[in-house]
């Protein structure tokens, strides 16, 4: 957040363009992505960023930071900040400050249907779905104890003068687990909506192409094989600056991080886990009871 947002933050003034209490109902049918963090939503949205109609940039929090910061989101997005500001000015309500700014991105991007992805999104379901009932929401799952290893060294890079330098994160590996657990339950509501979707990390890696194509079915939209050439197609949304915490989803699709639990979780981090979201696991397919 900006000096200006800091300021009004703390004076207690909330802009228009912040509140999400307000009956607009948008016609806007975004791709809503969301899921624990470390679940595979950098990756998807790069993958969906290379079809020609869709566009999907970095993490905006729009559904879900309390006050937006305009500058920081041109930044971010490498839009113009007079006309960010603008359209944050000029909007009566989050929602139509959301439409605004999707309209700014697809602009820049040369494209017809907006994508957002914060993992966070999956905490804000139902304000996602009241305000634009179109939306169609991506859940990326993926195995808890894989997570769990991923989320506990998280950052692993800060962005410094333009270049990423590596930090040494170690978390508790509970902390971990209840994230994931937590994450998930917010989103067990929806799981019979039709306008939401799950797509398991693993089958995008092992067979990207016909869990795609379901993808694909399930947004509307036709198939096109730039979605399995991420790595050359071209976007104002891949500066790796803007994700520093996923260089390597410039990289092609891979099974490197399936199953890193097995090697990377000593006995004491897996009766953790065990103990914590075990249950969910068991229940989401994941594990027996006793096979690990």
């Amino acid at each position: 957040m900006g000096l200006i947002g800091r300021f009004a933050a703390s004076v207690g003034f909330r802009h228009p363009a912040d509140s999400f209490s307000t009956r607009h109902v948008s016609a806007l049918a975004p791709v809503v992505l969301g899921g624990c963090g470390r679940s595979g939503t950098t990756l998807l949205r790069m993958i969906l960023d290379s079809h020609p109609a869709i566009c999907c940039g970095p993490e905006s929090n729009v559904f879900r930071r309390s006050t937006l910061d305009p500058g920081e989101l041109a930044l971010k997005f490498d839009l113009d900040p007079g006309q960010v500001r603008e359209v944050h000015e000029s909007a009566g309500s989050r929602p139509a400050f959301i439409e605004a700014f999707a309209a700014l991105c697809m602009e820049r991007a040369g494209k017809r249907r907006w994508a957002e992805k914060t993992p966070r999104n999956i905490r804000r379901l139902d304000v996602i779905f009241r305000h634009f009932p179109q939306a169609r929401f991506i859940h990326v799952l993926r195995d808890g104890r894989d997570v769990a290893c991923s989320l506990r060294t998280h950052p692993r890079h800060k962005v410094v003068n333009g270049e990423l330098v590596p930090l040494d994160t170690w978390k508790p590996i509970a902390g971990c687990a209840r994230r994931w657990r937590n994450d998930i339950e917010r989103s067990r509501p929806y799981w019979t909506d039709p306008r939401f979707q799950t797509l398991r990390y693993e089958g995008l890696v092992r067979e990207p192409r016909p869990v795609l194509e379901r993808l694909m079915a399930f947004v509307g939209e036709g198939w096109d094989d730039r979605l399995l050439e991420h790595t050359d197609t071209g976007s104002p949304f891949r500066n790796v600056t803007t994700f520093a915490q996923n260089p390597e989803a410039l990289e092609p699709v891979n099974t490197r991080a399936v199953s890193r639990w097995e090697r990377d979780l000593d006995a004491k981090d897996r009766r953790i886990f065990k103990r914590i979201a075990g249950k969910l696991l068991i229940e989401l397919g994941y594990a027996d009871d006793d096979d690990w």
